[in-house]
């Protein structure tokens, strides 16, 4: 588990860790080392997309990932639900969390992306998988950053309230509910 001076530091916006990509202040470094894990999940046929833009014109302190297998993909008509898996990976150390996801896309007759809508991963609550296919996918998943070095927290982790006073610019919490997920995934427009 992180200690204090690491919560506060993550809070700061700092990094970390010594470990490739987070010894750089690159963001192109950390884009090409989650490329290169993209890669490895297509191998072992996950299917991932990248939120865009890091949630458009604010910030977040970790980029989103829904990953799924072809099982979680369901098209009816001109709609295609992804029930899947977001995965978070802090940019400012090598700290991940998954949990549920959905993603429903809206296609016109001619084939063009009209719509949709997702899900965001917000609550320690999302990260218990309600079906047994989740839980294999991101049993793999955990396999994968592991062997990447990452630390995969889970829900007891991250859940209980922050043990100090803080001001963390996000949107998901008010300063007297904090929890420890807010000072490593946050979120400030």
């Amino acid at each position: 588990m992180l200690t204090e001076s690491q919560l506060k530091a993550l809070i700061r916006g700092e990094r970390i860790s010594s470990r490739h990509p987070y010894d750089t202040a690159d963001e192109q470094a950390f884009v090409n080392y989650l490329q290169f894990i993209q890669a490895e999940m297509a191998r072992s046929g996950i299917q991932c997309r990248v939120s865009e833009n890091h949630f458009g014109d604010s910030y977040a302190s970790y980029v989103q990932l829904l990953c799924y297998e072809h099982e979680h993909q369901i098209v009816v008509g001109r709609e295609e639900t992804i029930n899947g898996l977001h995965v978070l990976i802090s940019f400012l150390a090598p700290i991940v969390l998954i949990g549920q996801g959905e993603e429903i896309t809206l296609y016109g007759d001619d084939g063009e992306l009209e719509g949709g809508s997702y899900s965001i991963l917000s609550e320690p609550s999302e990260l218990v998988l309600p079906t047994t296919s989740l839980k294999q996918l991101a049993q793999k998943m955990e396999r994968l950053f592991m062997k990447h070095h990452f630390t995969i927290l889970h829900k007891e982790d991250v859940e209980k309230p922050l043990p100090f006073k803080a001001k963390i610019p996000t949107i998901f919490r008010r300063p007297r509910g904090y929890l420890i997920w807010d000072a490593i995934f946050y979120w400030k427009i």
